[in-house]
């Protein structure tokens, strides 16, 4: 209850180019997310099933793993995927202070313009956890804050099935940014099932773009 509360009043009270949580519009879009990527041997899988269904998505990457991988930030840059930002080494945000998180921000966008070339303007807080110091200084950086309406709670590590019957009891909405973490192949297996399933339903996928 607690926080589907938080919810309410950050969609109700804070404007999308200061913290978004949705993409509310007429169309049926929906917006697939990846944390904690790039892993070898995954996002090979993932990316060859997004261009199957000929969708774009955003990843957003833990600096350490793309400065490990930039052969893989090449490919989903390549791909045409959004590249976003997920702090340098996943830390717990609440326990850090203000300037450490400032410094996870900077040191991964810095990582991501030296692989791609292009400056990076999305961030979402390791598991979610924001402040309102955070959220200003990412608007006075022109970052675009991107939390998530839809959580897969792959994160369980269930079977995809699991996933799949989660999606099916409480169906996708327009406008949903759906979290998924692109560090297992279950995420693979269960969106294997569930794009077709959403297609079929009239949506389409985009990738996030910055409200700046």
């Amino acid at each position: 209850m607690l926080s589907k509360l938080k919810y309410l009043l950050r969609s109700g009270l804070l404007p999308d180019r200061l913290f978004l949580l949705s993409n509310t519009q007429h169309e049926k879009k929906l917006y697939l997310t990846f944390d904690d990527g790039p892993v070898p041997g995954v996002i090979e899988q993932l990316l060859d099933l997004l261009d199957i269904h000929q969708i774009k998505a955003t990843f957003f990457v833990i600096g350490s793993r793309a400065e490990q991988n930039p052969r893989l930030i090449t490919e989903i840059h390549q791909r045409q995927h959004a590249i976003a930002n997920h702090s340098f080494s996943h830390p717990e945000f609440h326990k850090i202070s203000h300037a450490e998180k400032i410094l996870q921000i900077d040191k991964t966008n810095q990582i991501i313009k030296k692989i791609t070339g292009q400056s990076c303007s999305l961030f979402r807080a390791p598991q979610g956890r924001w402040d309102i110091k955070l959220l200003l200084a990412m608007l006075k950086k022109q970052i675009t804050a991107v939390h998530w309406s839809r959580d897969s709670m792959d994160f369980l590590k269930e079977p995809a099935e699991k996933i799949v019957e989660r999606f099916l009891k409480q169906p996708v909405k327009s406008g949903d940014i759906i979290l998924f973490h692109d560090d297992d192949n279950a995420c693979v297996d269960a969106l294997a099932i569930l794009i077709p399933q959403w297609l079929e339903q009239g949506y389409c996928f985009n990738a996030l773009e910055s409200k700046h």
